[in-house]
């Protein structure tokens, strides 16, 4: 064997004699990119692949224990056969080969990391940059052989397929650091330099991403519970690691689990998640395109709670898509709201906000054009009961909006239409009042101004969505 390849063999093993984070991550070349790659490879074309199997690299690891042996052995091995690589016959195959075989060396990795002594503890928590390092290369090499790919979805080296063993290797390596602890195993561990738990933000914000490419949601639901019942809790993982694990890494989470609730209509949770994100987002330049990506979602779903953005705030992060849309929000120009919706019908819906603006948002539209026809109302005649207003008011103001528009309602309003929106606004809590269909009066509960029959929107519970998985 040549002398490069026993050298590179010693020195891994002695980075898990040491348990050296740094020198694994730097000295393992898992790419062509890395500075070893190139020699190693050269020195692995003399030897044949039968010297780097897992029996040979075995007899090599004399210092190793040998409750370690059998997986370092096997990992080193995998590591050596994916820089040695294989001949292909075509692009496709030559980039399907090098990620099966960086699935084998991230498999393997997992033997190592999964490993625990007597006591339960993870013996190669060290591996926690290596972990988070294998899964970052092996989504960019996945994504590659899976653009490749034009085999059915059923087949073992389909697209699908590929993508699919991707998500798997990473999650295996999330239920490895997704590990409970008590009190007291909590309080002796956690002063120790690495533990497997540290990781399970950096391997969730890669699962999300994953997930929400692949609209995998009920997995993302799933994963959101999982960060949010950790034992401890993860509030106690940040008290006591916060140094370790960085904090863009866990406002990438918060962000995740609120696009993630914005995606199934759940507005409220998205809005506690997204606001934890915006309170911790990086304020330099460095983080604008985080919190350009945070406020986008916020923007959307603070509308829905009565929470309008000010100008500077969408001239500071280029939001001009909002602007017909908050002046439709603010006036009840339902045909306005819904000719932006569908002008930057792709833009929103890249951002995942589109569904909930066009299934939520309209229904808002309709209690401010109402809202704002009632105080109008009250405005002309002061003398009028407070707590009464006709139907033909709502009438009249819904086919003044509608006029010229083009849309359905254009010219063709009847006193029935509005009776079911009016309706259907009493029924979601945005109206507080009776109609009275004889009377031909929307009945509201009476107030100096005339709207107390609209309650801020902020103070209205909205339906309860279930979420997907539950």
């Amino acid at each position: 064997m040549s002398a490069l390849i026993g050298t590179f063999i010693t020195h891994i093993s002695q980075c898990f004699l040491t348990c050296s984070a740094d020198n694994l991550v730097t000295s393992l070349p898992l790419t062509n990119e890395h500075p070893f790659f190139g020699p190693l490879r050269q020195a692995l074309s003399t030897v044949s692949e039968s010297s780097i199997s897992q029996a040979n690299v075995f007899q090599q690891l004399g210092f190793v224990g040998q409750d370690v042996k059998d997986n370092l052995a096997a990992f080193i091995s995998a590591v050596l056969k994916n820089v040695r690589g294989e001949p292909s016959s075509s692009e496709s195959e030559a980039s399907y080969g090098d990620f099966s075989r960086l699935q084998g060396v991230y498999s393997e990795a997992n033997k190592l990391y999964a490993m625990t002594d007597d006591d339960g503890t993870h013996i190669h928590a060290f591996m926690d940059p290596l972990i988070v390092n294998l899964a970052r290369i092996l989504v960019q090499v996945s994504n590659h052989a899976a653009a490749l790919s034009t085999l059915p979805l059923r087949h073992p080296k389909s697209s699908r397929s590929i993508r699919d063993a991707t998500r798997q290797v990473i999650e295996r390596s999330m239920q490895i650091s997704n590990t409970s602890m008590n009190e007291g195993e909590w309080n002796i561990n956690c002063r120790g330099q690495h533990m497997v738990g540290d990781v399970v933000w950096d391997l969730g914000n890669i699962l999300f991403r994953i997930y929400a490419e692949r609209k995998l949601h009920s997995q993302s639901a799933e994963l959101s519970r999982t960060l949010e019942s950790l034992t401890p809790h993860e509030q106690k993982r940040f008290a006591s690691r916060g140094e370790i694990i960085p904090s863009t890494t866990i406002c990438q989470s918060y962000y995740w689990r609120g696009k993630m609730r914005l995606i199934l209509l759940d507005f409220r949770q998205s809005k506690y998640w997204l606001d934890k994100a915006w309170s911790i987002v990086p304020r330099d330049q460095s983080g604008w395109t985080q919190r350009r990506a945070i406020i986008i979602r916020l923007i959307a779903v603070n509308l829905l709670v009565g929470i309008l953005p000010s100008s500077r705030t969408l001239q500071e992060y280029n939001l001009s898509h909002f602007l017909p849309l908050i002046h439709a929000y603010k006036t009840g120009n339902i045909p306005l709201w819904r000719r932006t919706l569908e002008e930057n019908r792709e833009w929103f819906r890249r951002r995942s906000i589109w569904l909930i603006l066009y299934e939520r948002g309209e229904i808002l539209v309709w209690r401010n054009l109402f809202r704002n026809s009632v105080k109008s109302y009250y405005a002309s005649d002061p003398n009028v009961p407070k707590n009464k207003c006709p139907t033909w008011v709502f009438v009249s103001s819904v086919y003044k909006t509608f006029l010229g528009s083009g849309g359905i309602e254009d010219g063709n309003v009847q006193l029935e239409d509005i009776i079911c929106v009016i309706s259907s606004l009493i029924d979601h809590g945005l109206i507080k009042g009776i109609l009275s269909y004889s009377q031909r009066l929307l009945i509201m509960k009476s107030a100096p101004d005339g709207l107390g029959g609209f309650p801020s929107i902020s103070t209205v519970e909205p339906r309860k969505i279930q979420i997907v998985g539950q």
